[in-house]
């Protein structure tokens, strides 16, 4: 077959992915949620089922959204869990780590109808114990807070790193390098933070101008919840090659594509198996 650089790439071919990831289930989702549907942009929204409804008293609304909300309010996003009671779960015992980890998925998964796939480490914290545990649990991934101000795609998915917080002063930056760098690897822009942070910080034009900034310049980019780019990489690393790589057969029931060439692209559909064709050196 000659020398090949198989390249995985996103639905439709796009090279890029862009996700947006925010915590804890605040009133301000509200508001959030309207923005991002109206500039057609994708969210997972982490969830402590213990907390829903509560307000607390402080210098800001923190308020949670009730629990009869949640199927409509996220119905165009994904849910993702955040620990019952948003406790640290490396400090706790492993029985009580996994009852908020267990208990906390079992009844959002009753109230968003489907299994969940994504998790956010409450304070960003977590140990190894815990990781086995989401994995046990159903979890396909898990996100830290840790900004790694770069684009790649996770080496493990139970640590899957941001590229920023939307507060960070670098945000547009690297909004713009994301949009405008030509890159021989696929690349991820992953954004995170916490809904009330907006009303705190009176900045709403922030994540505005960003997503606005996204759709203007959506072409070769998807916009996806985190939980959908982990089942598609979940599907790429399925794949099954012949000896000569003359043959990709997909065995799950995501269709894939791939660049075999700077110029060839091959849709690898769910189920089948794509012959092809030779590249020349």
């Amino acid at each position: 077959m000659g020398k090949r650089f198989d390249r995985l790439l996103f639905p439709n071919g796009a090279a890029k992915v862009f996700t947006l990831s925010y915590d804890d289930g605040v009133n301000q989702d509200k508001r959030l949620i309207r923005i991002f549907d109206r500039y057609k942009v994708k969210a997972t929204f982490n969830l402590g089922y213990g907390v829903l409804g509560h307000k607390p008293e402080g210098p800001f609304d923190i308020s949670k959204v009730e629990k009869e909300e949640v199927k409509d309010l996220y119905e165009n996003h994904e849910i993702g869990g955040h620990g019952l009671y948003h406790s640290d779960l490396s400090s706790l015992g492993d029985p009580y780590m996994m009852y908020e980890i267990m208990e906390d998925k079992k009844e959002l998964e009753r109230l968003a109808g489907k299994p969940l796939k994504m998790f956010a480490y409450p304070f960003g914290l977590f140990n190894e114990s815990v990781k086995q545990t989401l994995k046990k649990a159903g979890y396909k991934g898990a996100r830290t807070v840790r900004s790694t101000y770069d684009f790649g795609l996770p080496e493990d998915p139970f640590e899957l790193d941001p590229t920023c917080h939307h507060n960070d002063e670098r945000l547009m930056e690297l909004a713009e390098r994301f949009v405008k760098e030509r890159s021989m690897r696929p690349e991820m822009f992953y954004v995170w933070g916490h809904g009330y942070e907006f009303d705190r910080d009176g900045n709403w034009e922030v994540i505005e101008k960003l997503v606005s900034y996204m759709d203007e310049n959506r072409e070769g980019i998807w916009f996806a919840t985190n939980g959908e780019i982990l089942s598609y990489l979940e599907a790429y690393r399925s794949l099954e090659y012949s000896v000569d790589g003359s043959m990709i057969y997909n065995p799950t029931a995501t269709d894939i594509w791939i660049a075999t060439s700077f110029d060839t692209i091959e849709h690898l559909k769910a189920g089948n198996l794509t012959r092809i064709k030779e590249t020349e050196l």
